[in-house]
């Protein structure tokens, strides 16, 4: 959910470009990047998704000792991890001074501080020896702060020689146990909650289920369910065109904002947009156009015991206002106001505009128990079971598609032929919430809301711990 790279369109599939001289293929590989945020690829706050990158040609396991002299490879290598431990982000003359011209034209220098700033003050440092090694390309494993990561390096044959290729990778361990779930995601926050159970009902396991937390960008979840019962209603249909307007724009994540004001697209694309890449401008539109109350009263309709937490419903700018571009005063004021103040302070909060450059600063956790959407996995757990249940329904049915564009992480389609997904990020916040479908016709849920109040909660580690549970529900 914040403003650096996490809804990016480019984050959801592999992008290949040819490299010069017929070499090997560089590769920008998929991520849950794309989906946790309200952000958008291009930023450089810590906290936000990532994405990887690496070449297709790797060497295989060959030495496992580091050389008495550091390889060209290694050089680079200890580079990047001590650009991840400082605190400043490289200009881009940096990078183009570390990264080849073919890397950097599939992740240009925004894109590449963005996809690794996950990684950015976790303290990773080297588990063991190097494998895979040769002068030019090498393999490692990193031990971070609650995570553990496989990196992949590969470097250009002459001098300087830049990196061509780099993967980080992270490694989920021996979890093999829904007490080894919990244990991990305990590890990666102080507040940290579990719901995986059959789709409608009947719990597999929990970890706090009822609790509720900061869920980013899941709100979206009430928003496609507000139009979805609009369109149930015949007061819309998923053709009903609606136009841009400036004033409901918001910052990334998504494109929606680039269009220029006026322009016409349908309420499906921009469902599809505000679920796929976690369009915030899109998001805004259908809450204008649907009205407040309207995704206010979808809370409670998709069983969020917890919908007095999320009134009044914000809007994504006026979410980024209060965080970014209030002043102390204002946003002190909203965060211990009742409803009725608050719904009286949003006039002021409505007059400001929050910015990009706003937004890069934004590196650590800021009121995410009183500003945020709200809910506990449980409740995500019921609303994406009643979403994809209602597609069913006559009139319904693009819900099905909509939520399933992005699955979020590459599962096998063999064992999950559906996955429906909706996250949200920011710094200190992570949510993830599924709709699995088994290969035996039965359906899962699976939701973790994770909250840390004093720092970034690690997405690459979540994530590992998610495909965990997930592989354990495969078994269930």
């Amino acid at each position: 959910m914040t403003a650096t790279c996490s809804a990016g369109a480019a984050c959801r599939g592999a992008r290949a470009a040819p490299r010069r001289r017929g070499a090997s293929v560089l590769v920008v590989a998929s991520c849950i990047a794309a989906l946790l945020g309200l952000g958008a690829c291009g930023g450089a706050s810590k906290g936000s998704s990532s994405t990887s990158s690496r070449t297709a040609s790797q060497s295989s396991p060959a030495a496992t000792l580091e050389p008495v002299a550091p390889s060209a490879a290694v050089t680079q290598l200890r580079w990047v991890l001590g650009e991840l431990d400082a605190s400043r982000v490289p200009d881009a003359a940096e990078l183009h001074a570390h990264f080849s011209g073919a890397f950097l034209a599939v992740a240009p220098p925004k894109t590449l501080v963005a996809a690794l700033t996950p990684l950015a003050g976790q303290g990773l440092a080297l588990a063991g020896a190097f494998a895979g090694q040769s002068a030019l390309a090498l393999q490692a494993e990193l031990v971070g702060s609650g995570a553990t990561f496989r990196v992949t390096i590969s470097v250009s044959a002459t001098a300087p020689h830049l990196i061509e290729g780099l993967l980080f990778t992270p490694i989920a361990g021996a979890i093999d146990s829904w007490s080894g779930v919990d244990a991990a995601l305990r590890r990666l926050a102080p507040h940290a909650s579990l719901y995986a159970g059959a789709a409608g009902g009947g719990a597999v396991h929990e970890l706090n289920a009822d609790e509720p937390g900061a869920i980013g960008s899941a709100f979206k979840l009430y928003v496609l369910g507000a139009l979805a019962n609009a369109v149930a209603h015949g007061r819309v249909s998923w053709t009903t065109p609606l136009a841009i307007r400036n004033s409901w724009k918001s910052l990334p994540g998504g494109d929606m904002r680039l269009a220029p004001a006026g322009t016409t697209f349908t309420l499906l694309h921009y469902a599809q947009q505000m679920i796929s890449v976690s369009d915030n401008t899109a998001a805004d539109h259908l809450i204008g156009r649907l009205g407040r109350a309207a995704v206010e009263a979808q809370l409670t309709a998709l069983g969020n015991r917890h919908a007095a937490l999320d009134e009044p419903f914000l809007t994504t700018r006026e979410f980024f206002a209060l965080k970014l571009a209030a002043p102390p005063s204002l946003t002190g004021a909203y965060a211990a106001a009742g409803d009725a103040e608050r719904g009286r302070l949003l006039a002021q909060v409505d007059r400001l505009t929050p910015t990009l450059a706003q937004a890069a600063k934004w590196t650590a956790p800021r009121f995410i128990d009183m500003i945020e959407w709200f809910a506990s996995p449980a409740d995500l757990a019921r609303a994406i079971s009643a979403l994809v249940a209602a597609s069913a329904r006559p009139g319904l049915a693009p819900l099905r598609q909509i939520l399933s564009i992005n699955p979020g992480i590459a599962f096998d389609h063999a064992t999950w032929p559906y996955v429906a997904f909706k996250g949200g990020s920011e710094p200190g916040v992570i949510s993830t919430t599924w709709y699995l479908q088994r290969r035996d016709g039965r359906a899962f849920v699976l939701s973790i809301v994770l909250n840390d109040p004093r720092r970034a909660v690690s997405t690459l580690a979540e994530v590992s711990v998610a495909e965990a549970a997930a592989a354990l529900l495969a078994k269930a």
